[in-house]
């Protein structure tokens, strides 16, 4: 179950910072949605809290990368489980799970070592319109069908700066 952060607009922080905060660390999250009317929202929480969520998501990388590497099972049962964090990945044909599983691992261990779990975000939307793809027969069928014709060789994008 999923339990949602305190929210405040960004003016509440900046007329009532003491009553702002004390919302945020009585959240469940101990954390504040804050809404912006101009720009994207932000999120609000304890440096220590966003580095417990870090360290969550290093250790929980290591662990799948361990398992991985030590038994060739694991990456099967992975595969296997995969479907229940993800339930879209029901649509995704076995072997492209598998590849989905070696993707979000990998691109997991480097978003940590590089300080941005957010890498992983486009990762998983990626996989996500694949899973729509596959599961639009309609859509399957036109994107995967042969085309009629050749329509002939495709010159490189321009580099600039060569």
């Amino acid at each position: 179950m999923t339990t949602m952060p305190a929210e405040a607009n960004l003016s509440e922080l900046l007329q009532k910072p003491k009553d702002t905060i004390a919302r945020m660390q009585g959240s469940t999250r101990r954390g504040i949605l804050l809404h912006r009317r101009d720009d994207e929202d932000l999120y609000l929480t304890t440096a220590a809290r966003a580095e417990e969520a870090v360290q969550v998501v290093d250790s929980t990388t290591r662990i799948f990368v361990a398992m991985m590497k030590s038994d060739p099972q694991a990456v099967k049962i992975l595969t296997h489980v995969f479907p229940e964090a993800f339930p879209w990945v029901r649509y995704l044909p076995d072997a492209a799970v598998r590849e989905f599983l070696v993707e979000f691992v990998e691109t997991a261990r480097a978003a940590v070592d590089l300080d941005n779990v957010g890498l992983l975000a486009p990762v998983l939307a990626a996989w996500k319109s694949t899973a729509l793809i596959h599961a639009d027969e309609t859509l399957h069928g036109e994107l995967t069908k042969p085309l009629s014709e050749d329509l002939g060789s495709v010159e490189p994008p321009e580099v600039p700066g060569e």
